[in-house]
C-alpha cells in the first residue's frame, strides 16, 4: 500500500515590532531573515510572517533555506537583512538570542510573493499603522 503524501505544514516566522522592518517586508525591500539554530524550513512552503503582540501578519513563499554559522553568513546575506557588518549582525541577533556567538549555527531563510490583507493596505500601513490596526481590532 502506497503511503499518502502529506502536505507541508504552514511555517511561521515572528517579525519584531519594528515599523520600518515591516514596511520593508511589504514593499519587498526585506525578503530574508537570519535565525539562530538550524531550523527545518523548506523551500516552496508557505510561511506566515507575523507578530504575536500586534495584529500584523502576511503570507509569503519560502524560496531558499541555508544552514550555516554566523562566521559563514555572506556579506550579501547580512546586508540583505539590513546589517552593515558581521559584527553588526552578531549584535543585532543578540537582542533575541543573548548567547549567540560567531560559531553559532544559524538558518538563512528567504521568501517572495508577500500577500494578504496588510499587503493590500500597505500604503495606509506605511503612513498610519495605528489607524490601520484600529480597523483590525477596533476595541484597542
Amino acid at each position: 500500500m502506497k503511503e499518502k503524501e502529506m502536505k507541508p505544514p504552514l511555517y511561521a516566522l515572528l517579525i519584531a515590532v519594528d515599523h520600518g522592518m515591516r514596511t520593508h517586508i511589504l514593499y519587498g525591500g526585506k525578503a530574508i531573515t537570519i535565525r539562530e539554530g538550524h531550523r527545518d524550513y523548506q523551500p516552496g512552503c508557505p510561511v506566515m510572517l507575523c507578530c504575536h503582540t500586534e495584529p500584523w501578519a502576511v503570507m509569503a513563499d519560502i524560496t531558499s533555506v541555508r544552514h550555516t554559522t554566523i562566521a559563514k553568513v555572506t556579506k550579501e546575506e547580512y546586508e540583505a537583512d539590513d546589517f552593515h557588518s558581521r559584527k553588526d549582525l552578531l549584535e543585532g541577533l543578540r537582542r533575541f538570542y543573548p548567547n549567540i556567538d560567531m560559531n553559532s549555527p544559524v538558518t538563512v531563510i528567504r521568501w517572495e510573493n508577500v500577500r494578504g490583507w496588510l499587503m493590500d493596505h500597505c500604503v495606509e500601513y506605511r503612513i498610519q499603522p495605528q489607524k490601520l490596526y484600529s480597523k483590525i481590532n477596533p476595541k484597542k
